[in-house]
């Protein structure tokens, strides 16, 4: 995650992003969450965490999402569809990817305790869920640059208090300059 979502905000005791949500998803056979969203991430509004972009020949993600499949999921059976390249994308979406069968949807399959990583700059989807035999459930969470917030959460002070030095910087205030912790400055 440091390598995709930071530069140099990262070291032994911090982390170099921040954790902005964390959600728990159960869809039941015929669930359908098509609404395709996201895209066109290097040309965002300035202050839109939905980016994707190069720097030093390295690419860098705002918002990550990170989805944690806990069920086994099938090709074209319901789990999130990509319209692959569209993070790069200058113009919107082609119509046909209005249709959830367009050939340009990409989708996968995994076993149980799967993770996978996206930037929310691309083009995504959940789709119907299919499968009699299981539900989808998965852990969504999104991570996001020091700089940035697009989640309006944060963990209860209390809590964090009693997190690990380490795991509170994945809460730490928005912003840049001077944003890398240490124990000592504790």
């Amino acid at each position: 995650m440091n390598e995709f979502l930071t530069s140099g905000y990262a070291n032994e005791n911090c982390y170099g992003f921040r954790l902005e949500s964390t959600f728990l998803t159960i869809r039941a056979n015929g669930h359908d969450n098509f609404q395709p969203h996201g895209g066109r991430g290097m040309l965002n509004f300035p202050g839109n965490s939905h980016t994707y972009h190069l720097h030093h020949d390295k690419a860098h993600s705002g918002l990550t999402r990170v989805v944690w499949e806990l069920n086994p999921v099938k090709e074209g059976g319901g789990g999130t569809m990509f319209l692959t390249g569209s993070h790069k994308g200058a113009f919107p979406a082609p119509k046909s990817t209005g249709d959830r069968n367009s050939p340009l949807w990409e989708d996968y399959t995994c076993p149980p305790g799967s993770m996978l990583v996206f930037t929310e700059a691309i083009t995504h989807t959940g789709a119907k869920w299919t499968d009699e035999e299981v539900d989808r459930v998965a852990l969504f969470q999104c991570y996001n640059t020091v700089g940035n917030k697009w989640h309006k959460w944060d963990p209860h002070p209390k809590h964090l208090k009693e997190m690990p030095f380490k795991r509170q910087t994945l809460f730490r205030p928005v912003h840049c300059q001077d944003n890398t912790p240490t124990l000592d400055a504790v």
